[in-house]
């Protein structure tokens, strides 16, 4: 009985609950690697010597709108995905498709509203954020993930009353579909083929979702306090890489856990430059993530430290420091983009009030830095973006004061200087 009390409590606690495919699947599956992890290249073959020219690209208004943290993605015809998140207790997080080639937009519906279709909506629960990445699998779907923070207690002892949920939508037909409930807030979104991941919090809640069988399962990977990252990173092999954090007296630790399809740890890469010298709980982790056409992946920390992920079919993956993203050492580094899909990366960084657009090549481990224009706003954050349109421009997401005291989402495209 005890067993059984335990199974059952473990159950309640992961409030997993399946959804049922109420449409057919998309009609288009990504055909090629690229596809799957949303990647566009253009030639590039030295580093840029000028800044990019800046648009600002305003979406639809809802009550409360707010940011646009990490939650951005393009789908197979190009189009650019938003999660646009909400502010105030019990409101709701919105999904926008920006179709770039006629400047138009749709608003593909609000979190609770779609909870409540589905018969799943709470009484008094919110969902204010869509954080995480939106991720096309092998299936067509766009897999996202919504979550709150209403009653989560900073120091990690407390998770959000409402947990997290993780979603799929037909990209054509703008089509949800509920696949989990979680206690935990899940705040990123990863995948390239037939697995697609959640992060959760706290803790570093690795759930994975299978999408030929509909089959959930997960581990706890580690953190520490309030830490979380911002997000993570999938290979081609259905393998995942989550930071796992520890603390020993003052001192704090981080490491690259591997972790194959099967959820089993391959492999544990300690990550020198990942705590930095913030408090861990204010740490960013893995913000910018990109995905080269060669199957490698890359990533900045929180202090600005590039790393590599070479992915291995018969071992565990290489992972290597790549060094400073930014060519002044320990620089925010929120945004991260494959330009040519081989050698170089560029992104956006902050120093203070001070944002640059920088280009890095893997092959000199060099960078420059050119100032990013923020059109005057005031109180700008930039945050975690990776999409491309089929023009080859980049798209930034973040906030911007409303001039009430508050915050808007802020919606930047950038063209590279040529």
């Amino acid at each position: 009985m005890r067993g059984l009390r335990t199974a059952g409590l473990a159950l309640l606690t992961a409030l997993v609950l399946l959804g049922q495919a109420s449409a057919a699947d998309p009609a288009r599956k990504p055909a090629t690697y690229e596809e799957r992890a949303g990647l566009l290249v253009t030639p590039i073959t030295a580093l840029p010597s000028d800044s990019p020219a800046i648009k600002e690209i305003t979406p639809p208004a809802f009550p409360d709108a707010y940011a646009v943290w990490s939650s951005t993605g393009r789908d197979l015809g190009g189009r650019i995905w938003y999660g646009i998140s909400a502010n105030a207790p019990r409101m709701s997080a919105h999904l926008m498709q920006y179709d770039p080639e006629s400047d138009t937009w749709k608003d593909r519906g609000a979190v609770l509203e779609q909870l409540r279709a589905a018969g799943l909506l709470r009484a008094g629960e919110g969902q204010i954020k869509i954080h995480s990445r939106m991720v096309t699998a092998e299936d067509g779907w766009i897999y996202f993930a919504s979550t709150d923070e209403d009653g989560e207690a900073e120091d990690g002892s407390v998770p959000p009353r409402w947990g997290g949920h993780l979603w799929r939508i037909d990209p054509d037909s703008g089509t949800w579909q509920h696949l989990l409930t979680a206690a935990e807030g899940l705040v990123a979104v990863s995948g390239v083929g037939r697995y697609v991941y959640a992060l959760g919090y706290w803790g570093h809640v690795l759930i994975q979702y299978d999408t030929t069988t509909g089959a959930l399962k997960r581990t706890t990977v580690g953190s520490v306090g309030g830490h979380v990252s911002r997000n993570f990173l999938a290979d081609v092999n259905g393998h995942a890489y989550v930071p796992r954090v520890t603390k020993a007296g003052n001192k704090v630790a981080a490491a690259l856990v591997e972790y194959d399809a099967e959820l089993r740890e391959v492999a544990a890469t300690p990550l020198e430059f990942y705590a930095g010298r913030i408090s861990i709980d204010q740490n960013h982790g893995i913000i910018g993530v990109a995905y080269l056409s060669d199957g490698r992946l890359a990533f900045t920390t929180h202090v600005g430290q590039l790393y590599l992920i070479e992915p291995r079919a018969d071992g565990p993956a290489k992972v290597s420091a790549m060094g400073w993203f930014h060519p002044q050492a320990g620089t925010y580094a929120p945004s991260l983009f494959a330009v040519d899909g081989r050698r170089f990366l560029a992104g956006v960084t902050q120093r203070g009030r001070r944002f640059d657009w920088v280009t890095f090549d893997l092959q000199s481990k060099k960078s420059v830095a050119h100032p990013l224009d923020t059109k005057g706003l005031r109180d700008v954050l930039l945050y975690c973006s990776m999409a491309r349109d089929n023009a080859g421009r980049f798209y930034l997401g973040g906030w911007a004061s409303n001039g009430k005291g508050g915050q808007r989402p802020l919606l930047l495209q950038v063209t590279p200087a040529p």
